[in-house]
């Protein structure tokens, strides 16, 4: 373990400062009349009830709160302060307050830090809410009330940069995001839920690297040929303005080589500007020959077979939503009130970067991603729901002999968290040997 005792306890504090708690409850006017339910406890109590099993609501955040604060409070009194728009601003800037100092940091001894300041994939996860809820937050299909979950998550460290909650009947096509937040030149990685043409040409504009899957039916000019069929280059030759993608392969068409062209796309909603946009387009045959194509405004040093291995870690960011749902109870959220609900998840979020802080403590997570990595994040996460009772005592402990008492099982706990480094190859040990040797000048 390279962070001893006293890093694992700061590891809670750092993220959530007391004297930072107390300005944010003043800031958005969470402080009121009941002033024994301070900001910081209140944040603390509803966090530390995440860790719990079962599905965890008010009764078990009072129950934290009792602890830390040694104060009792009927139910109701408490419940009500769950209920209100200022909770869950306060959720929300504590949240932030615990993501901002993981947006700008320096460059990653790996390959891919050579070449980007960070990796950062974008998607969204779905949350039931209850039925009655609907006229609040619209769901989808047979689920009447949905609440999604907007997260970007940095590859590097599997840490969470952004987060927004939206109601589950919105595209992801519409959804905004926060690019203004991330450093330049760092590569964007989406499914083909979010890909509209209009905010690809936004993220070439704000000198962002992209990389996502094309919509087989898209309406895409080639203009340019690197690699494919000589049909292709024979089309383009005799149509120097442009050949339709569709003329020349349909969408239901086997391949068995790699096409590496240039198109451009017309972006066909009447809100945004409809100038056409080009970019890189590499579709690669699967194990049965179908396509998977791949746009991206990275240039020809990176190799079709680096883009499918660089499209890969976005699956990361899905076993970090399974993470929040099984382990940090983001499942579902038992309750009827709209800013309660968006209270219980954000309390999930923060826990995560809590998870994430003791995983920083325990071992370097930035310098060595993927299996490399001597803490596994996800194995912290588990392995605090049993250890955050301990932890919570070291915290509010005044004595050195009740801390010592506790550090023994805590650390017992956390060990598990510490694996051997894997044999298994993962996308980031692959790309060491498929990146481009060089990097362009900024």
């Amino acid at each position: 373990m390279s962070g001893d005792y006293g890093e694992l306890l700061a590891a809670f504090k750092r993220r959530l400062p007391e004297e930072r708690l107390e300005a944010l409850g003043r800031k958005t006017s969470f402080i009121r009349r009941l002033r024994r339910v301070t900001p910081s406890l209140f944040v603390w109590a509803v966090v530390f009830s995440r860790f719990g099993s079962g599905r965890p609501a008010f009764e078990r955040a009072r129950h934290w709160f009792a602890r830390l604060s040694g104060i009792e409070l009927f139910p109701r009194p408490f419940q009500m302060r769950f209920k209100s728009a200022a909770a869950v601003k306060l959720m929300e800037a504590a949240f932030e307050q615990a993501v901002a100092p993981w947006r700008r940091r320096p460059r990653l001894r790996h390959v891919l830090g050579k070449h980007f300041p960070d990796v950062v994939a974008w998607d969204t996860t779905a949350i039931q809410l209850d039925d009655t809820l609907r006229k609040h937050f619209k769901g989808l299909r047979t689920t009447a009330s949905q609440l999604k979950v907007l997260l970007g998550l940095s590859l590097f460290g599997l840490v969470p940069l952004s987060a927004r909650l939206v109601a589950g009947n919105h595209s992801d096509h519409k959804l905004e995001l926060p690019i203004e937040l991330l450093q330049k030149g760092t590569l964007v990685l989406f499914d083909k839920g979010f890909v509209a043409y209009d905010r690809l040409r936004r993220l070439d504009a704000a000198r962002m690297k992209y990389l996502c899957p094309m919509r087989i039916h898209a309406h895409a000019w080639i203009t340019q040929v690197h690699a494919g069929p000589s049909r292709v280059r024979k089309a383009l030759k005799n149509s120097p303005s442009g050949v339709a993608l569709r003329d020349l392969l349909p969408k239901d068409k086997r391949i068995r080589k790699t096409w590496d062209v240039e198109v451009t796309v017309r972006p066909t909603a009447h809100h945004v500007e409809r100038t056409p946009v080009s970019m890189r387009l590499v579709i690669v045959p699967g194990r049965k020959g179908e396509q998977r194509p791949y746009l991206t405004n990275l240039d020809t040093r990176w190799r079709p077979e680096a883009l499918r291995e660089l499209y890969r870690l976005r699956w990361q960011i899905e076993l970090v939503f399974k993470e929040l749902k099984q382990d940090l109870n983001l499942e579902t959220v038992p309750t009827k009130d709209p800013h309660a609900a968006q209270v219980f998840i954000w309390a999930s979020l923060i826990a995560l970067t809590i998870s994430r802080s003791v995983a920083c403590a325990l071992g370097p997570i930035f310098k060595k991603p993927g299996f490399a990595a001597p803490v596994r994040p996800a194995v912290v996460t588990r392995e605090l729901r049993a250890a955050v009772p301990l932890i919570a005592r070291a915290l509010l402990a005044r004595s050195r002999r009740t801390v010592g008492e506790l550090e023994a099982a805590v650390v017992e706990f956390l060990q598990a968290a510490l694996r051997p480094r894997s044999k298994r190859r993962d996308s980031f040990a692959t790309l060491e040997n498929l990146a481009p040797s060089r990097t362009l000048a900024a």
